[in-house]
């Protein structure tokens, strides 16, 4: 036999095959990636699901009603007096070299409060 035959010949054998193997290795490809996306689908429906139920949740959780109810339970508070108001405003803020405006406002509330005995337990209850 020829040379250039017997290369034809094995040429036209081989190259089906490797269109075949690759097309096999091409479809094990796109089954695994099918299967991720239902996988991927999946997970997003049941996220969904998970969503509408914390959002059941956290509607029925922040009821103004049920809040309103927990906090006559648990915390005894008085109403608020007129005198427990202050504007910020008439804070004196005397402001030394190098300090903050946090430490400066700290420092006044605490003066003020030491010289109006009501705003000081207030200060206290809040702390």
């Amino acid at each position: 036999m020829n040379s250039t035959k017997f290369a034809t010949i094995a040429l036209w054998i081989a190259l089906p095959c490797l269109i075949g193997f690759s097309s096999l290795i091409m479809k094990n490809k796109v089954q695994e990636l099918e299967k991720e996306l239902s996988t991927i689908n999946r997970n997003i429906q049941d996220d969904i699901k998970t969503i509408h139920v914390l959002k059941a949740e956290w509607s029925h959780l922040n009821n103004p009603s049920r809040l309103r109810n927990l906090v006559a339970k648990h915390i005894s508070m008085n109403p608020l007096q007129a005198e427990q108001i202050i504007n910020y405003s008439a804070l004196p803020f005397n402001y030394e070299n190098g300090e903050s405006r946090k430490m400066a406002a700290r420092k006044n509330i605490a003066t003020y409060a030491e010289q109006n005995k009501g705003l000081k337990k207030l200060t206290k209850a809040q702390r």
